[in-house]
């Protein structure tokens, strides 16, 4: 309660609400928790990352660890041994200001920013089964905290110096915790042994390096315990007393001998595996010690104590199901794919094994064993519409649940809920935009080298030296394909058909995007072009005519198509061209040329899509690899394949607002196929079987997000077998512009209110998905398809409502702390609460990815900057030729912008979904006619 002479804040006040008014001690701490957690990670990281540095491109399993002294020579690993020993003193004085029941539980930040930095910057690989299981060690260790009684002190503060003195003299008194000490020294014996004499090939071996780090640790936590207790007292009793000085000594040693045994453990086992574990053994033990020595067992239920001890037993059998075999990609900086010296020829697979790597993490390669031809549920049913209200309904219900709460006087609900809200925009609109889109970068360098040809031809030749057509032993041999089963391509008889849809398009943007394709090694035998014209459109057969002749000879056949006016049930626009076009390759095309449909991919791109030289190489790769488990249809014609969508080609020239908005969608897109277990849909361009696009009817002409609608629409009618596949080799396009500033504002906006009507997208979903679910014969498949619709569906609805209630939700958290605050009822509220802390935690997560955001779109800059017009000329500006300059002029832009471009962007998915509540069929108009007004 603030006193009757105190000015009363501004109700808008929030910093001097969250760290003057709102018990700032507790807060504190915690978030001095929370800090030393994250120092105590990123310490051990960093000595890691420079051993990878040292083993170079070596880093399989069999290579040797470098020593000791050489990985000592890294600066990098100085600087994470100098944050490491930091994370201690900083934690002690979280204990200073909140309890062990508040620091012990958020301790396990350390496990969560391990998953997250391990993958970010040491790309270490995690499996599906390491990722639950860190989760489930992280759940774990939180329970077995919550357990305990809330009166842990953190320091012993509360006794006087006489008993401080007499418990630490008399500590072996302590039965239990004499019992405890005796424990100790087995296991540390045990651990030792282990560690020294078994060899590496037990199991057992790779637990002794955590268990003796967390023997130490936790033996230097209770010593820091009472070192500090005894600091913080300042009569010369205590510091004449012998215990004082051997406190600080030993505590002082111990701390050594604990970073040297982390330091340790970090080298000989990757942090995947050592970071959890290390832990849990810490965590177990640390508590335990807190147990018996404070006796707080008196103070616990049996139910309590159970609880405890069960908790314990998960987090240990956890790390059973994590794995502590190096696997590791390396830097793209380190492999010989990118190296001079060894270039891809010399040795494609070993030249090659970081994309391999890359590729399996998507289970990409698949042995061919599937024989069963695509089946398909009918999707060609009548449109009702009965969901058209859903858009606009969700949007106004995620905004009028908080105001209904607040507003019956319970706005603590209300404040929960925007939590709830706040935890999903700091780590799926913040965080992992900014870590899976660095790990995109990362990706794409690896690819800008490869050689997919090459890799395949090496891969042949290996399996099968001797009969050169015979399928590789990769692939597996299948009985059933001699009998006239589906059969695996063969790389020559695999042909690409790119569509290239337009309208009104300038014959500049054109040759950009055909050149591109014709840059191809494949192009002149085995690509295709497609034409896709508009007869609406005045001189579209002299313009295809002319592209005709300007690239005659380059591709194996051009084929031009004139999407024919006023169709019935159409809505003019790309689907519609597209679904026109691929007709006429299936039904004209591909019989005149004699080919069998099930080797035919197509391509749709945009006028501007500037492919990658090696693209088509990689399609025809992943296409010719992705067959199928026995008794199933081939993954390669379930599969659409995506490329990273960079809205960059003219980069230089984009206005500082419009530049927000193409790097933060570019990253968006990046870091969802960056993410091995994201739920994905296409975007923009991809690549898709023509024999899946045939079966499922084409594209649906009347709905105007092309791509999106496509995937759902393979999704229902493959019982959700559908798998949207990255290949990292970006297609670069252009963001529209007109003649002035504000013609370019108007051209990305008609752009962002074109791609906000995706959110009709779920109208089209929600409805067929319960008729496909109930046509599913076998409850097994039925289920599989309910649990990925429903990732989809979220990750769909996310997408558009996070941008539509943002603005509005954003404002209304910062409200509703500022009216506890003037209103005088923190204290009945209870406010001193995780709920806020996680809120303010989340909060601060979401600014600080944005400014990481930021970060990362110059290093995909960079990465991509031969290919951004204008980007590698002499008399570019200073402010593009240094990272640094870029980096600092692209922040405070950004910062500047964020707010107008969240409210543009949440305004246009307002009119998507006040639009879709009367009709799905919107008329198409392109940025290009926006651009010329």
């Amino acid at each position: 309660m603030l006193d009757s002479n105190e000015e009363s804040p501004s109700p808008f006040d929030i910093w001097d609400i969250l760290f003057s008014k709102v018990s700032k001690q507790w807060l504190l701490g915690a978030l001095l928790a929370v800090l030393a957690s994250a120092l105590e990670c990123l310490g051990l990281i960093l000595q890691k990352k420079a051993q990878y540095k040292m083993m170079g491109d070596n880093l399989r399993p069999e290579d040797p660890i470098p020593p000791r002294l050489k990985v000592a020579q890294k600066p990098v690993f100085w600087v994470g041994v100098c944050l490491y020993l930091l994370h201690s003193p900083v934690n002690t004085m979280a204990l200073k200001y909140a309890p062990d029941t508040t620091v012990i539980p958020l301790n396990t930040v350390f496990v969560l920013l391990n998953f997250l930095f391990s993958f970010g910057i040491l790309y270490e690989r995690f499996r599906r089964r390491d990722i639950c299981a860190t989760f489930v060690c992280i759940l774990g260790a939180v329970g077995m905290s919550l357990a305990l009684t809330q009166s842990v002190p953190g320091h012993l503060e509360d006794l006087s110096v006489e008993q401080v003195i007499e418990a630490a003299n008399d500590i072996f008194g302590n039965v239990g915790f004499a019992a405890y000490i005796m424990v100790w020294l087995l296991l540390f014996t045990v651990g030792l042994y282990t560690a020294t004499f078994v060899s590496a090939a037990k199991v057992a071996k790779v637990f002794a390096a955590p268990l003796l780090v967390g023997l130490l640790f936790s033996l230097f936590h209770f010593l820091s315990k009472i070192a500090v207790t005894l600091l913080s007292r300042s009569s010369e009793e205590v510091w004449e007393s012998p215990l004082t000085r051997k406190a600080l000594t030993w505590t002082a040693l111990l701390y050594l001998i604990v970073a040297f045994a982390a330091s340790e453990g970090v080298r000989h086992l990757p942090c995947r595996f050592f970071m959890p574990a290390m832990f849990v053994t810490i965590q177990v033990l640390t508590v335990t010690q807190d147990l018996l020595f404070f006796r707080l067992w008196d103070f616990m239920t049996a139910q309590d104590l159970v609880y405890f001890v069960g908790c314990s037993f998960v987090c240990i059998w956890s790390l059973s199901y994590i794995s502590a075999e190096r696997r590791v990609i390396p830097s793209p900086i380190n492999v010989a794919l990118n190296s001079p010296l060894l270039p891809p020829a010399e040795n494609a697979i070993r030249g090659h094994q970081s994309v391999v790597a890359i590729m399996d993490e998507y289970k990409i390669r698949v042995p061919e064993q599937g024989n069963v031809p695509l089946s398909v549920f009918n999707m060609n049913v009548n449109f009702t519409g009965k969901w058209k209200m859903f858009p606009i309904v969700s949007c106004l219900a995620l905004i009028l649940i908080p105001v209904a709460l607040w507003a019956s006087s319970y706005p603590f609900h209300a404040f929960l809920f925007l939590t709830v809200f706040s935890v999903y925009q700091g780590w799926k609109m913040g965080a992992f935009i900014a870590l899976f889109a660095y790990l995109g970068v990362k990706k794409i360098e690896h690819y800008a080298n490869a050689d997919f040809e090459a890799l395949h031809e090496a891969e042949m030749k290996k399996q099968q030296p001797v009969v050169a057509d015979a399928w590789p032993s990769f692939f597996g041999e299948n009985e059933n394909n001699k009998d006239g089963g589906v059969k695996r391509p063969v790389w020559k008889e695999v042909v690409h058909f790119v569509v290239v849809p337009n309208y009104k398009e300038d014959l500049e943007v054109l040759r950009v995007a055909i050149d591109s394709v014709a840059s191809s090694a494949l192009a002149s035998t085995q690509i295709c072009l497609v034409l896709a014209m508009e007869e609406r459109e005045a001189g579209a057969r002299e313009k295809a005519a002319l592209l005709s002749k300007e690239y005659a000879g380059k591709f194996k056949d051009i084929c031009p198509t004139y999407h024919p006016a006023g169709l019935p049930n159409e809505v003019p626009g790309k689907s519609a061209n597209t679904r026109w076009a691929a007709e006429k390759i299936w039904n004209e095309f591909v019989p005149a040329q004699r080919l069998d449909l099930a080797n035919v991919i197509l391509t749709v791109g945009d006028a501007d899509s500037q492919f990658h030289s090696e693209w088509f190489a990689a399609l025809t790769y992943h296409f010719v690899n992705a067959g199928g488990s026995p008794g199933k249809t081939p993954y390669r014609y379930l599969t659409i394949w995506q490329p990273p969508i960079l809205h960059l080609k003219n980069y230089l020239t984009q206005p500082a607002v419009v530049r927000l908005a193409s790097f933060i969608t570019s990253q968006h897109e990046l870091a969802n196929l960056a993410d091995p277990n994201a739920p994905r849909v296409p975007y923009s361009t991809y690549s898709i079987s023509a024999l899946l696009a045939q079966q499922v009817g084409g594209w649906d002409p009347e709905w105007i997000s092309e791509d999106w609608h496509m995937a759902l629409k393979c999704f229902l009618a493959t019982g959700g077998r559908l798998k949207v596949t990255p290949i990292f080799l970006p297609i670069l396009n252009y963001t529209p512009e007109g003649d002035s500033f504000f013609k370019t504002l108007m051209a990305r906006w008609l752009q962002a209110k074109r791609h906000a009507l995706g959110f009709s997208e779920l109208v089209y979903f929600n409805e067929h998905f319960p008729r496909i679910l109930m046509s599913i014969p076998e409850p097994r498949a039925r289920i599989v398809f309910a649990w990925r619709a429903l990732f989809l569906w979220v990750k769909l609805l996310m997408i558009h409502i996070f941008m539509a209630v943002f603005p509005v939700i954003a404002p209304m958290n910062g409200i509703l702390i500022a009216f506890f605050n003037h209103h005088k009822v923190t204290q009945a509220l209870n406010i001193n609460s995780w709920t806020f802390l996680i809120n303010c935690v989340s909060q601060a997560i979401g600014l600080i990815s944005f400014v990481c955001i930021f970060l990362v779109s110059v290093v995909l800059y960079e990465a991509v900057k031969p290919r951004i017009d204008g980007a590698t000329d002499n008399n570019v500006s200073v402010f593009w030729r240094s990272q640094t300059m870029h980096f600092i002029t692209v922040v405070p832009q950004s910062l500047i912008y964020l707010p107008f471009f969240f409210i543009c962007a949440g305004c246009a998915e307002w009119i998507a979904a006040v639009k879709t509540a009367f009709t799905t069929k919107f008329e198409y108009i392109t940025a290009a006619e926006g651009a010329r007004g």
